[in-house]
């Protein structure tokens, strides 16, 4: 009952900032609803015709069930609908509902955000993840406001930080080991983008605050994350420094982060994580320092499973943009 209740406050909470929105609801891959949430007049009719279809479309996906990400949308003189496939140890289906002369293309990214927290209480059985939400504009943006501190009078520098790389680089588990002093030792792929609020308090009426957005790496993401780099203030660019491969492959999340960001403007940082599976760093740290030369990075060297570097990482930050 617990996860219920905390799925429901989370759909909750993503209704309030998307007025346009009709309902939102997750769907198990027997066609049951997990949680389920709408404004006071939708009729519940609708949503009968709306688990329908997921159910037609479970019937297709299952059996990618272990590995899918997939997600579509479907149009009806009734409602228009997407929906998103949540996959891992609790496949499910995440779905988002309005008018049918409704935008619904602009909570596309948004949605990824929630949907992302829904996975993580559907897998990891995380029940204490933050239920709060960056706010949304009508136009598509997401705000830059504090989600946690009400003190009036405090002054709050807000901060939009970016972290991509490769799947399995370890950006999700350094997120989690800095910020909260944890390690999960299964990887489940991130659902899109996860984000996460840490404050620092700077002096008695300034707080620092970091809006961390974490990246999937999976390349069925690439069209979710283009529309988060537009307010970065930083980009944090992760390799695995156990598989010399991902380093290679660095090049192309510096090209595509320069496509979105003014990289002259705003702290570019690559790092290397998972240092502590490598006993010989030298070949590896001269080649990732050559790339950081030729590109302007600033370069650490990190362990999500010991916290090595990364408090330099993120002092190093607070510095660029205190």
């Amino acid at each position: 009952m617990l996860k219920v209740s905390v799925l429901d406050e989370l759909l909750t909470n993503f209704l309030s900032e998307t007025p346009d929105l009709l309902s939102v609801l997750i769907v198990d891959y027997d066609g049951l609803i997990i949680a389920q949430q709408s404004v006071y007049d939708f009729d519940e009719d609708i949503i009968g015709a709306i688990v329908s279809i997921l159910d037609e479309t479970i019937h297709k996906i299952k059996r990618f069930a272990k590995t899918s990400f997939g997600s579509g949308t479907f149009d009806t003189n009734a409602f228009r609908l997407f929906y998103m496939e949540l996959g891992c140890k609790s496949p499910a289906i995440f779905a988002i509902v309005t008018d049918h002369y409704k935008e619904i293309l602009k909570y596309i990214p948004y949605s990824y955000i929630v949907a992302e927290k829904v996975s993580q209480v559907l897998n990891y059985q995380d029940t204490s993840i933050s239920l709060s939400l960056p706010s949304f504009k009508d136009n598509g943006q997401i705000l830059h406001k504090s989600i946690n501190s009400d003190a009036v009078n405090e002054k709050n520098l807000i901060h939009n930080i970016i972290i991509v790389g490769l799947d399995q680089a370890g950006k999700s588990s350094l997120v989690e080991m800095f910020f909260n002093g944890n390690f999960k030792t299964e990887y489940i792929p991130t659902l899109g983008v996860s984000f996460v609020e840490k404050e620092f308090q700077i002096t008695k009426q300034m707080k620092l605050i970091f809006h961390i957005y974490d990246m999937g790496g999976l390349k069925c993401f690439a069209k979710i994350r283009k529309p988060f780099y537009h307010n970065a203030e930083a980009v944090i660019i992760m390799f695995d420094f156990s598989k010399i491969d991902t380093l290679n492959e660095i090049y192309e999340w510096i090209e595509e982060a320069h496509q979105f960001t003014d990289a002259e403007k705003i702290p570019y940082i690559l790092v290397g994580n998972k240092v502590d599976l490598i006993e010989n760093r030298t070949e590896i740290s001269n080649k990732a320092n050559q790339i950081a030369q030729q590109y302007n990075l600033t370069y650490f060297e990190t362990s999500a499973l010991t916290g090595e570097g990364l408090d330099e990482l993120f002092m190093h930050l607070t510095s660029k943009l205190s």
